[in-house]
């Protein structure tokens, strides 16, 4: 699931693998102060934080992935290339939103939507209660939606 999310926001194959495999190590190095309901959650944190030095450390901004190639794929498979073109420009427009609104609410979108994990499973990956996930989700959405509409104003 981390390697997923991970992959969702711009990071390659080679790396989310990486980036993994150092965040169960270090979780089984440091694991003896972590309360076990929280496992999920640290390693989860510990996984952000990596990404975040690689990003730093290359001097690349997160984003999210968008495939290019799925333009040649439609277009060799005889699909209907106008529809392509729109979906890549939607894609391209989402991400410039989602970069726009705070970190915590960009994450739960894409864990939420893009990864459809349940409530549940958010609260248990990001050590939040079901409630306060519930919450900022919405506010999450709202503010996707305000600036959803600024960018079309």
């Amino acid at each position: 699931m981390i390697y997923f999310y991970l992959k969702k926001n711009g990071c390659s194959h080679e790396d989310a693998e990486d980036i993994v495999q150092e965040s169960y190590t270090k979780f089984i190095a440091y694991s003896s102060g972590v309360p076990s309901d929280k496992a999920l959650s640290y390693i989860f944190t510990i996984s952000m934080n990596e990404f975040k030095k690689l990003l730093r450390k290359r001097g690349k901004e997160q984003s999210i992935s968008i495939d290019d190639n799925q333009f040649w794929i439609n277009f060799a498979n005889d699909q209907d290339t106008e529809l392509s073109v729109l979906t890549n420009e939607m894609n391209h427009e989402i991400a410039l939103v989602l970069d726009l609104i705070q970190e915590i609410f960009k994450q739960l979108l894409l864990l939420k939507y893009e990864l459809e994990l349940s409530y549940k499973e958010i609260a248990l990956l990001l050590g939040m209660k079901e409630e306060t996930v519930r919450t900022y989700l919405f506010r999450a959405r709202k503010e996707f939606q305000k600036k959803w509409r600024e960018l079309h104003e």
